[in-house]
This record gives C-alpha cells, sequence and structure tokens, in this order.
C-alpha cells in the first residue's frame, strides 16, 4: 500500500466497506478524505488477518483536523440523540 507523499494515514479500516463511512464524514466536515488499500478488500470486500485493510488519507495539512474530528468521534461526541433539537 503506497500513500502519496503529500497525504498522511489518520485511520486503519477492515475493508473499504468499513472505511466508506468515515471518509463520507470527513468529506461532510471540509476534510478530503481518500481510502487507499489492498485491491482485495474492494473486489471481495473482506479483512482476513491483515488482508484487505486499507488507510484512510488526507491532506498533511488537514491531518490536525481530521484526528480532531475521529477523536470526538471514539468519544461519542457527534452523535445525534432522540432528544437533541439540532433547531434550536
Amino acid at each position: 500500500m503506497v500513500i502519496p507523499e503529500d497525504q498522511v494515514e489518520v485511520l486503519k479500516a477492515d475493508g473499504a466497506i468499513n472505511a466508506e463511512p468515515i471518509v463520507a464524514a470527513l468529506r461532510a466536515n471540509g476534510i478530503p478524505a481518500t481510502v487507499v488499500g489492498e485491491a482485495v478488500s474492494r473486489l471481495f470486500g473482506l479483512s482476513l488477518d491483515g488482508l484487505g485493510v486499507v488507510s484512510i488519507v488526507v491532506p498533511r495539512k488537514y491531518e490536525e483536523q481530521a484526528r480532531a474530528l475521529l477523536a470526538a468521534g471514539e468519544l461519542h461526541q457527534l452523535e445525534i440523540r432522540e432528544n437533541d433539537n439540532p433547531e434550536g
């Protein structure tokens, strides 16, 4: 797996199918993210003993922002609950 020089890996995921929602969340927050990885995961959608693991990469200038967003997600700070009213 080759990561372009101007990109940095912010997360590994078991297959592209698991990486895509994370990439979508990053993109929705203005962070250009891409999945880089093994062709086998895209062909067969599998991950076995490291086979099929993909990297989520962002441009270096977005690394800090991406890691902060991922950390907030890990802490469940990005969840919307039924009683949360986004309109105030």
